[in-house]
């Protein structure tokens, strides 16, 4: 029985042995297949970052254009205004101007109703002005 004991624990060992063998080789394995797909995850993540930044920058470059442009539109706004409010009192001025030369003329046409006659124009400040040439269309 000695002899069946040892080569029982003899065939034991052994088949103990190849498993374990067997185990730390799956093991090892299964970490080199780890390291591996780590390694690609690491690419993969810096390839995103990099595509992260590089879209960061276009925004941020976008930005900086729609800001100027911004300022651009806000400084023409501005002018737009000044040139307006200009607009507004040359016509108050002009408003103005033609509510003093109806009061002339009624004054004058008054005098030439009381009179009779129409007297000879006095010369006035301001030189006459002469009516502007048409305009012409353009082919």
């Amino acid at each position: 029985m000695s002899e069946t004991g040892t080569t029982h624990s003899g065939n034991m060992l052994r088949a103990l042995s190849l498993v374990l063998g067997l185990l730390a080789l799956a093991g090892w394995g299964a970490f080199a297949y780890a390291a591996m797909t780590s390694g690609a995850s690491q690419r993969q993540f810096q390839e995103q970052m990099a595509e992260l930044k590089s879209s960061q920058g276009q925004l941020m470059a976008e930005r900086d254009q729609a800001t100027a442009e911004a300022t651009d539109l806000k400084s023409g706004r501005d002018q737009l205004v000044a040139e307006r409010d200009e607009a507004k009192a040359q016509l108050s001025a002009a408003r103005d101007e033609i509510a003093v030369l109806h009061k002339q003329l009624d004054e004058a046409q008054t005098k030439a109703s009381q009179t009779g006659s129409v007297g000879a124009p006095t010369p006035s400040d301001q030189p006459a002005r002469s009516p502007g040439k048409p305009k012409q269309k353009r082919r």
